[in-house]
């Protein structure tokens, strides 16, 4: 009886070559391995991760690196999420909003909250360099990233890519 053993870290290997740069996705594009066996594919992603062939963001996230000119840093430091609630709740209210930002984004909301994704969308269009710390520390990094990759064409902001390290 012959097995049907593949090897998973060379099928993701595969489906990656044809992936575009600096474009996020997420492991459902293997979910076909990940059905096979979840633990060698976890792995497989990571030492993938570790080779620089792709780049983990968040939970089930991650991106296929686009060529610069600059010195890779091979893991680079990623601030923690602190504002964990709001993750969860998914908003922050106005008020608070409005008390620590350095610009005020959301004048015509006077009461009410904010959207996570879209106060990280706001400050990353109005290049609010000041305001994308506060981001960072009370979202994470992984989740500025997220956003970034989901909404801009990365390379028309290069001084966030590069203040993000993407």
């Amino acid at each position: 009886m012959k097995s049907n053993k593949i090897n998973i870290s060379s099928e993701i290997k595969k489906k990656l070559k044809y992936l575009r740069k600096d474009k996020l996705y997420d492991y459902s594009l293997f979910e076909e391995l990940v059905d096979e066996n979840a633990i060698a594919f976890r792995k497989a992603i990571s030492r993938l991760s570790k080779e620089g062939m792709l780049v983990k963001v968040g939970n089930g996230k991650f991106y296929k690196r686009g060529d610069r000119e600059e010195i890779l840093i091979e893991e680079p430091l990623r601030i923690k999420a602190r504002k964990v609630s709001w993750l969860k709740r998914g908003s922050v209210s106005v008020s608070y909003l409005k008390s620590v930002l350095s610009s005020n984004l959301f004048w015509s909301n006077p009461k009410g909250s904010i959207g996570v994704e879209n106060i990280i969308i706001a400050i990353i269009e109005n290049n609010a360099l000041s305001d994308l710390d506060f981001a960072r520390f009370s979202f994470g990094d992984n989740k500025v990233i997220e956003v970034f990759l989901k909404h801009f064409n990365i390379h028309s902001r290069p001084l966030i890519r590069d203040v993000l390290y993407v």
